[in-house]
């Protein structure tokens, strides 16, 4: 019964992926193992649309590590549980806190042994910026770990990078890039585990900068993502775009300039239409403290509170005049967003 309501829920989030960005590229899926214990790691600049992402562009079965703050609620922690959320503690859920890990890491060896997938985020916090940030160890642990409880466990690393164009806009685009896996058997050394440890981050860290456009010059960052920016799609081809960077930075032509955007006329009826839904973004969106979250928030607002804000006026239409109107009121409501979101917004 969980696998299928697994499922289903993979199934509503990609609909819901589908009408929030313009465009979704995959590339790699081929270096994606069909089965046995993986690891899949990325770069992390949009919160939970991040993790979202994976299960909804490949076909394994995933359990995702996420931050335990999310888990407070009640509502939430069942919900989360049931698509294969599991909580993973920080110093900022208290130290104490810290010691619960050990079981959620025990957890997780059970997952790879038994050839299962896993989603872990390395940086250990999310950031807009394009750039790959440093990675800390609590990936290796759950590795190495699983290779001391179960030697002959073999388990592959498959680096994924996340590139947006414009993280926090909508509609926007993504191009995730699946990178070739990595043997984690060939890097650990049981009796030199700090040399292992060492040698598995420097490989992935590696592999997701050669798959994510990775801005490294943190005091021209501001004034090279803005000239990255009067390119078309800059963002989505790291291969192109990385060595575009590095030629910047030599010739030293890096100018600031101004993100220019047009909106659709179809925004103005999206915004009738979906009026309740988006006065209450608007509120919520002041309360975001993490420009991280803004997406996410949106998403959420559009595949839960819009389509049942449709689904009563429809009601309300069917009362005055008839079914048939109210279900081509439903249909052209979802074909709005629809048009919006793949039309866009113009930038230049």
């Amino acid at each position: 019964m969980k696998k299928i309501w697994y499922k289903i829920i993979q199934w509503y989030m990609r609909t819901g992926l589908y009408f929030y960005y313009q465009k979704i590229q995959v590339f790699g899926t081929e270096n994606i193992p069909k089965d046995g214990a993986v690891l899949f790691i990325g770069n992390h600049q949009n919160a939970l649309l991040d993790a979202l992402l994976v299960p909804t562009t490949n076909n394994r079965t995933i359990y995702f590590l996420t931050r335990a703050s999310a888990f407070k609620n009640k509502v939430a922690k069942w919900w989360l549980s049931t698509v294969n959320m599991i909580p993973i503690y920080r110093i900022r859920d208290g130290r104490d806190s810290l010691q619960k890990n050990n079981a959620v890491f025990a957890t997780c060896f059970e997952i790879l042994k038994k050839g299962d997938a896993l989603l872990i985020f390395p940086e250990g916090n999310h950031n807009i910026k394009h750039k790959v940030r440093p990675l800390s160890k609590g990936f290796t642990r759950i590795l190495f770990g699983a290779l001391e409880k179960y030697p002959d466990l073999q388990i592959k690393i498959v680096p994924i990078g996340f590139n947006y164009d414009y993280v926090t806009d909508y509609p926007s685009k993504v191009a995730l890039y699946y990178g070739k896996p990595i043997a984690v058997n060939s890097y650990y050394d049981k009796t030199n585990l700090q040399d292992s440890i060492i040698s598995i981050k420097e490989v992935c860290h590696q592999a997701l900068r050669t798959l994510t456009v990775h801005i490294d010059d943190t005091e021209n960052y501001n004034a090279i993502a803005n000239h990255l920016e009067q390119q078309k799609d800059a963002f989505l081809n790291p291969k192109i775009t990385n060595a575009k960077i590095q030629q910047i930075v030599l010739e030293k032509r890096v100018k600031p300039s101004v993100k220019k955007q047009h909106r659709n006329p179809l925004y103005i009826l999206l915004i009738i239409n979906t009026f309740i839904p988006w006065l209450f973004w608007k509120w919520l969106q002041n309360k975001i403290k993490e420009p991280e979250f803004i997406a996410t928030s949106r998403f959420a607002i559009g595949i839960s509170l819009a389509p049942i804000f449709w689904v009563l006026q429809a009601k309300i239409i069917a009362h005055f005049f008839g079914n048939q109107i109210a279900w081509y009121y439903l249909g052209i409501s979802f074909l709005l967003v629809l048009l919006y979101t793949k039309i866009g917004i113009k930038k230049k």
